[in-house]
């Protein structure tokens, strides 16, 4: 359990360990108090400290306290994801974005008091509700109403089998079970198994989701009869409906309040009872947050936890941490994925301040330090080593970690060294136990308190003994403060017959109160990422197997894999060689493996064979033949740990080999070596059709396996991509394979984990290959016009009016499966834009259309030789107006669509004659770090911009990053350009319907119309507190059309740009849209206090009907969130765009938002 001492009275805290000055911690720390925002925001508030102090033994009031207290800040975050098309299932999946998304205490409180409403009539104090899913803010709430109902929360180990669930229900007998949506089909065996339940309550359940609704319904089909399943955001809506209801007030401290099971050292799930009084101690002990004991700032003022929570529920340290970060007025994040594959992405994205570790993840970090390293290296960093240090310190981990510690198993030496010259701080190992409910021993002392005594009890059946020389070994037994007071419906269980409690660990005492971790008396090997590998059992299923006499199982807690001896079948093997055997009995182990359906880490990767039997009489065998481990230990433990070091060391040969050969074999064949290397196969177990899930691969696997292939390729792989259960070894061969072109990616051209752009790493020739520079033709191409963004808002207006204009002929490329559906999509989008059916647009089309299926992110669009030879001999004019427009995603997800795109297209220009290159940009693209707005004559390539998670930030640097492209093209060959930005681009002028929905103003008319909300005003007031003279420099889409192509049809040659905007100062914005509105009768009511607006709108937004909640501003509140600024016309220069004009440009009118409610009302928008 992780044991945070009660700072408030640090003086006199006898539970506080020690931890010295930490060099550098200090100024670290002074550092983020003054500079980060967020960190000081989180530090706890002594007044509400004192409060929760106040109400202490009242566990409802001690919570109260906290989440009251801290009501304004964020509570609890989770990754931000969005609802989007499978292109290749046609399902709507979940996409996880690059962001968290936080709760309010008092959200998080609400909540809990809303379930709790709706559960009063159902449950009882002291009634059991099972929970099975993995952490997070459902999880989180469910817990939290059930400790205000008095009712017993019982968290059920994830990964169960419904076999090993059973004797947990049997004893426990639930009245309720909440599931997530991912373990429906468990759940579901539960209900039917276990007649106490009444009622299923699914959480993390989305209705947008295809695979959500399907479990649902599956569910629901299977217990038709048998008991209700309800949504949880359904009793949340009913509950928050009706009065709250009054919290439990049971005053007895030793009442029951959770339960967690633990399989402990036996393999026999028991629930440790935990009091109401164990929990209160929890959170009275969280109220101060971290100590500042090795900073050296102040003696010990507290600093915030802000936490990254990976560890479930059912685990003490997943408990623990979550009600630490609550009570101390934190922010806990939970992680993106339960298998863990999100990660390290997780912790760059939340930046925690406190970290705690498992062995297997200081492995991931280690394996992205070596990357980082490796790539530096490459560079001719002479810094390289200091330098990847460094930059996993402060972009992977967030740069802000002040306390580290690891507390599931121990932490090899060599890896807290690691881990502390990354963080720069000391890393404390610490054991403890469901049952101690904190540690007991840090760094390898014994903590006085809460331990009061300890002894090392003799274990003759497996050897150790307090007589052992030279340290004395036993099983650690001890008398401590804060014990569970024993293990549900099993009294006596807990304690030895002297009052001690068995801890199931045996520990060699190196002197008084220092004691170094040994074994587990119980033969289970607790592995480094967290997993007990039951050996005995193992051992008893691989004897059955025909080419196995015995086996012996070997593991340690700081390798993520076991490693065996075998003494083969005398019969089948006894005259094979030692590497026959080996394979024959590698190949039954897995064979036997695959029909119990172990996990991966339960398969013994290597072995050692042994030719002489265990026996008696070589002292290896008891006398009723039971295997002595300390001896079998004694005789291979050095083998096989040398076994685990040649392990390492020959994949590190290896993987480094596959590097330095980098794309000279073929893709396929170097996936296989990477897949064998990963999961220490032979050779003839992998072939071109496994999937890697079947051949043993888990997440953590799929994470080194992609992190090698993206090395060697400069390609990034998702991990689901390698982890899908079609994810053949071929087909991931098959997205490395681009016919030996290479493709830039964001890391290759900025780095892995780049936080800014620079002008300058964004040449050409590091995009194409340079020699297109050496031979592009200085003369300019006649003939037609080529195309992108055909299918989009605007690109549809432009593609029509080049065909109404005639003559020339119009090539389009739009991404579909086949030139066929390409065109298809093309002209029914052209049709849109020309208000239906035209037959001068279906002749013209016929005539001088052509469209191409293809990608132009990829290499060449996908096209063949021939094709692309052909367009550019025969283009004399490009049109880029493709681009993937998002507000949500980062500049890394975006570079591929909207930067690699644009190389690829300048390529294109520069191939064969020069091309004339026009290119649709955005308004943000010119938008300065300071605010302000580059004019029609600034050069582009002076600066650099910040990768942040602002408001189409990423957007916005994509787009700069093809200006500074096309800059660059046109200074050093002499391209001629010509770039728009345009502002928000609005909807037709005149044609009914015609608009573009997903768009930021169509989303926000919808939102304030729909729910009749709006703010005072949308922008920040002025000196006076008036509303502020605003403006709003959207264009229709047809005026914006006609001035890009009568600006295009005769190209200025050299570099030109227009901020494509209304510039004119008409005092008209978002407010005076607003009093349009209301002016024609909508029912409009605004609040004087934005952020109440803010809070009535999201809220109400939620409870929009589907189709119109799809096309709300809900995925872009973040903009509103604070009022706006107020800028004048003048702030984006437009001269040269306003003098191109034959006329003027158009201002918002109450007649154009007319049409626009108009077309939204046909559309039953609002």
């Amino acid at each position: 359990m992780p044991e945070q001492p009660d700072h408030s009275e640090r003086a006199d805290n006898p539970e506080q360990p020690d931890n010295p000055v930490q060099p550098g911690l200090a100024a670290r720390v002074a550092e983020l108090l003054a500079t980060d925002p967020q960190f000081a925001r989180a530090v706890p508030d002594p007044r509400v400290a004192e409060a929760i102090a106040r109400a202490d033994g009242d566990l409802v009031g001690t919570i109260r306290a906290a989440m009251e207290g801290y009501a304004d800040r964020p509570a609890l975050g989770r990754r931000a994801v969005r609802a989007v098309r499978d292109d290749a299932t046609g399902r709507t999946v979940h996409e996880i974005l690059p962001r968290f998304e936080t709760v309010s205490y008092a959200e998080l409180w609400r909540r809990a008091r809303a379930l709790a409403t709706a559960w009063s009539g159902r449950l009882d104090p002291g009634d059991l509700v099972a929970v099975l899913g993995f952490t997070g803010v459902d999880h989180a709430v469910i817990d939290l109403a059930c400790m205000y109902l008095g009712a017993v929360p019982v968290p059920l180990p994830l990964g169960s089998s419904a076999e090993r669930l059973a004797p947990v229900l049997a004893e426990t007998r639930p009245r309720l079970l909440a599931a997530d949506t991912g373990s429906l089909g468990l759940a579901a065996d539960a209900v039917l198994g276990c007649d106490a339940i009444e009622r299923l309550v699914v959480f993390d359940h989305d209705p947008r989701i295809d695979d959500h609704r399907d479990a649902l319904h599956a569910v629901r089909h299977r217990l038709d009869g048998r008991a209700p399943v309800t949504p949880l955001q359904d009793d949340l809506l009913s509950g928050g409906g009706l009065p709250p209801v009054e919290p439990c007030r049971d005053p007895d401290p030793d009442r029951l309040a959770a339960l967690i099971y633990t399989s402990g050292s036996t393999g026999t799930p028991k629930g440790a009872v935990y009091t109401a009084s164990m929990i209160t101690r929890y959170w009275q002990t969280g109220r101060g947050g971290m100590a500042t004991a090795g900073t050296g700032t102040d003696g010990g003022a507290p600093l915030p936890m802000i936490l990254l929570h990976y560890m479930p529920m059912s685990h003490v340290n997943g408990r623990g941490w979550l009600v630490y970060g609550l009570a101390s007025g934190g922010i806990g994040y939970f992680t993106a994925r339960g298998d863990l594959s999100a990660l390290l992405e997780d912790v760059r994205l939340a930046r925690p301040t406190v970290l705690s570790l498992v062995p297997r993840i200081c492995d991931l970090v280690h394996q992205r330090y070596l990357l980082e390293a490796g790539r530096l290296e490459l560079q001719g960093r002479p810094d390289s080593e200091a330098a990847a240090l460094a930059l996993v310190r402060d972009q992977v981990l967030g740069g802000r970690v002040v306390s580290a510690s690891c507390g599931s198993a121990p932490l090899p030496a060599a890896a807290r060294a690691f881990m502390a010259s990354v963080l720069g701080i000391g890393v404390s190992d610490r054991y403890g136990s469901t049952e101690t409910t904190r540690a007991v021993v840090v760094d390898q002392r014994i903590q006085r308190p809460p331990v009061l005594d300890y002894r090392l009890a003799d274990v003759p059946e497996l050897g150790y003994f307090s007589t052992d020389k030279p340290h004395p070994r036993g099983e650690l037994r001890l008398r401590s403060a804060g014990l569970v007071p024993g293990y549900y419906k099993r009294p006596g269980s807990l304690l030895d017959e002297d009052g001690y409690y068995r801890t199931g660990d045996v520990f060699a005492e190196l002197e008084p109160d220092r004691l170094a971790y040994v074994d587990r008396i119980s033969n289970v090997v607790k592995l480094s990422q967290g997993e007990f590998a039951a050996v005995s059992r193992l051992e008893a299923l691989f004897t059955a197997g025909p080419s196995i006499h015995q086996i012996y199982l070997y593991g340690n807690p700081e390798q993520a894999f076991l490693l065996g001896v075998v003494v083969p079948d005398p019969e089948r093997l006894g005259t094979a060689d030692d590497a026959t055997a080996r394979a024959a009995v590698l190949d039954t182990i897995r064979e036997l493996a695959a029909g119990a359906g172990l996990a991966a880490y339960e398969v013994p990767h290597d072995l050692i064979i042994e030719r002489t039997p265990f026996s008696v009489g070589n002292g290896l065998l008891s006398g009723v033949g039971k295997p002595l481990r300390p001896a079998l230990k004694e005789r291979y433990g050095a083998r096989l740990e040398r076994l685990y070091g040649e392990i390492a060391e020959d994949r590190a040969r290896r993987f480094a080999a596959l590097r330095a050969a980098g794309r000279d074999a073929p893709p396929l064949e170097t996936v296989l070596a990477a897949v064998r290397i990963t999961l220490g196969l032979p050779v003839a177990r992998v072939g071109p059709h496994d999937v890697f899930a079947d051949l043993g691969g888990d997440s953590l696997a799929a994470h080194t396996l992609t992190t090698v292939l993206e090395q060697v390729f400069d390609r990034e792989i998702p991990v689901q991509a390698v982890l899908g259960p079609d994810a053949t070894l071929a087909g991931i061969a098959g997205l490395l394979d681009e016919g030996g072109r290479a493709v830039a990616t964001f890391a290759s051209v900025h780095g892995t984990d780049a936080t800014e752009v620079r002008a300058r790493e964004l040449a050409p020739d590091r995009f194409f290959d340079p020699r297109v520079l050496d031979t592009a033709s200085p003369g300019l191409a006649g003939g037609g016009t080529l195309l992108t963004g055909a299918t989009g808002y605007l690109g549809r207006f432009l593609a029509l009016d080049r065909l109404r204009d005639g003559g020339e002929r119009l090539t389009v490329l739009a991404r579909a499966a086949d030139d066929e559906t390409a065109r298809r999509r093309v002209l029914d989008g052209l049709r849109v834009a020309a208000g239906g059916r035209d037959d001068r647009l279906e002749t013209a089309a016929a005539e001088r259309l052509e469209v191409l299926a293809a990608d132009v992110s990829a290499s060449r669009f996908g096209l063949d030789g021939k094709t692309w030879g052909r367009l550019a001999d025969e283009t004399g004019r490009i049109v880029h107006a493709a681009a993937l427009v998002n507000h949500v995603l980062p500049y890394s997800r975006l570079f591929a669509p909207n930067v690699v795109a644009t190389a690829g297209l300048v390529e294109l220009a520069l191939t064969g004659p020069m091309k004339h290159f026009t290119y649709l940009s955005t308004i943000a693209a010119a938008l300065e770090p300071d605010g302000t707005v580059l004019d029609e004559d600034a050069d582009v390539r002076a600066g650099l911009r910040r990768l942040d998670d602002s408001d189409a930030g990423g957007y916005a640097v994509s787009k700069w990053a093809g200006e500074v492209l096309l800059r660059e093209a046109h200074h050093r060959m002499g391209l001629p350009v010509t770039v728009f930005r345009p502002g928000m681009v609005l909807a037709h002028s005149t044609l009914p319907g015609v608009l573009n929905l997903p768009d930021r103003f169509t989303r926000l008319l919808v939102g304030v119309l729909a729910t009749g909300l709006a703010p005072r005003s949308f922008y920040r007031p002025g000196p006076d507190g008036e509303r502020p003279r605003a403006h709003y420099g959207g264009l229709p889409v047809d005026f914006t059309t006609t001035a890009i192509s009568a600006l295009t049809r005769q190209p200025p040659g050299g570099y030109v740009t227009y901020n494509t905007v209304n510039a004119v100062d008409d005092g008209i914005g978002l407010d005076e849209v607003v009093d349009w509105l209301i002016g024609m009768g909508r029912p409009i009511v605004r609040y004087d206090d934005h952020g109440e607006w803010l809070a009535r709108f999201s809220s109400a937004l939620r409870g929009l009907p589907p189709h119109r909640r799809r096309l709300s501003p809900l995925p872009m509140l973040a903009a509103y969130a604070r009022p706006l600024e107020a800028r004048p016309a003048g702030a984006v220069p437009a001269d040269r765009f306003t003098a191109a004009l034959d006329g003027p440009v158009p201002s918002l009118t109450p007649e154009y938002i007319g049409k626009y409610v108009a077309d939204l009302q046909d559309l039953d928008l609002v």
